[in-house]
């Protein structure tokens, strides 16, 4: 929806709140953003919007990483309850 250098505005097909949540989440670890969040413009029928914003680096570039770190966390996740078999 909205592509800046430090704001990105992305619109989901599913209405699952799932990944979106989990996406800003993961960004509010990120010490570049300034904000991100999640919303719909209804509750039952609003697809979710994710809001990112950032003060240095791209806000892409932080979606990007924090895509890159939900990656890492699930293989450390399926390695541990591999081990645990």
């Amino acid at each position: 929806m909205k592509n800046e250098s430090k704001e990105l505005i992305i619109e989901f097909e599913s209405r699952d709140l799932t990944m979106p949540d989990l996406l800003a989440h993961e960004l509010l670890n990120d010490g570049d953003v300034s904000f991100a969040g999640v919303s719909r413009s209804h509750p039952e029928t609003g697809k979710p919007i994710l809001t990112v914003k950032t003060s240095k680096k791209g806000a892409s570039d932080a979606l990007s990483g924090a895509i890159k770190r939900i990656n890492e966390n699930v293989k450390d996740m399926k390695g541990a309850l591999s081990k645990k078999k």
